[in-house]
């Protein structure tokens, strides 16, 4: 009964949260700036109409630009099941898998997949975004190693799911938490590192690795991009969450709720942010991600010092 219960929320974690909170996130955007928005339910309504429209391939594009796309959604999926984000916990014999190393690699490798693909082309804002893409992960990625492992040495374990299944030191938590939520801002292209509405060359990061892509592609590439979504801010959302010590006493289902609604309260906070926030200059971007390398420092000492 409770592997069935934990194949149903899986299914409803791939199939509809990722493009639900797309469109929360959206629908808060646009209150935010006195306008009524598109419906909630808009992204799912999207992702249908791109999947009926032919695609244009350049003639110079290879396998790497048609692959890719599939490449970063079975990727991204793994990931998802993988990743205890939602609060549900994965069965035991899953544990060898969710090694945070192991996972953080997968995500490195799809984002490769995407930053080739966009340069396969030979399109001079393809090579643009992938260079910027290259240049935030090297920035991005010290921060998730020291900050999940600070959580990791105080659990003991590299497995995610072992170190979500326990409790947290409070002030470990809610710094990688924090931290986490500032690095997935810039992983997923968000205000102020990126702004994922415009068009403007000088300023794209993501949008300009896949101005090449249409119809079921762009579909796919939608798709995964949803999916990292619910992933980062699930993850940052379970770290914040374990400052509270009664959160691993709960129900599966009600530990479920509160990690769902931790999500899209995240999902919202960025909403909101966007809307007063205004895009940094490139150059500034290392200054707003060394706050999140700091963060994910600090809460290493600690965890260190707890051990010792």
């Amino acid at each position: 009964m409770r592997m069935l219960l934990i194949m149903i929320i899986h299914l409803i974690n791939l199939l509809v949260l990722p493009l639900f909170l797309v469109g929360v996130i959206r629908k808060v955007k646009a209150l935010m700036q006195n306008r009524i928005g598109a419906p909630i339910l808009q992204p799912f309504y999207d992702l249908a109409k791109m999947f009926r429209k032919a695609e244009t391939v350049s003639k110079t594009a290879s396998w790497v630009f048609l692959w890719a796309p599939r490449i970063g959604v079975a990727v991204s999926a793994v990931v998802a099941v993988l990743v205890p984000w939602d609060g549900a916990l994965l069965p035991s014999g899953w544990a060898p898998a969710t090694n945070f190393l192991l996972v953080l690699y997968l995500l490195a490798l799809s984002k490769f997949f995407t930053m080739l693909a966009a340069i396969d082309t030979g399109s001079a804002f393809g090579g643009l975004g992938a260079s910027r893409e290259a240049t935030i992960s090297m920035l991005v990625e010290p921060t998730l190693v020291i900050g999940i492992g600070a959580l990791a040495l105080g659990a003991g374990n590299t497995n995610l799911l072992t170190i979500y299944a326990g409790q947290a030191n409070p002030f470990v938590a809610i710094l990688v938490g924090a931290a986490l939520l500032l690095t997935a801002l810039a992983e997923l292209s968000r205000m102020p590192v990126d702004d994922p509405t415009t068009h403007l060359e000088l300023t794209m990061v993501h949008e300009a690795m896949i101005l090449e892509y249409s119809g079921r592609s762009l579909a796919v590439i939608e798709y995964a991009s949803a999916l990292r979504t619910c992933i980062f801010l699930g993850l940052a959302a379970q770290t914040l969450l374990h400052a509270w010590p009664a959160y691993q006493d709960l129900p599966i289902l009600s530990r479920y709720a509160v990690g769902i609604a931790g999500v899209v309260a995240l999902g919202s906070a960025v909403a909101v942010a966007e809307g007063v926030l205004v895009k940094l200059r490139w150059r500034s971007v290392p200054n707003f991600l060394a706050f999140a390398a700091v963060m994910g420092l600090l809460a290493a000492l600690i965890a260190v010092a707890q051990v010792r």
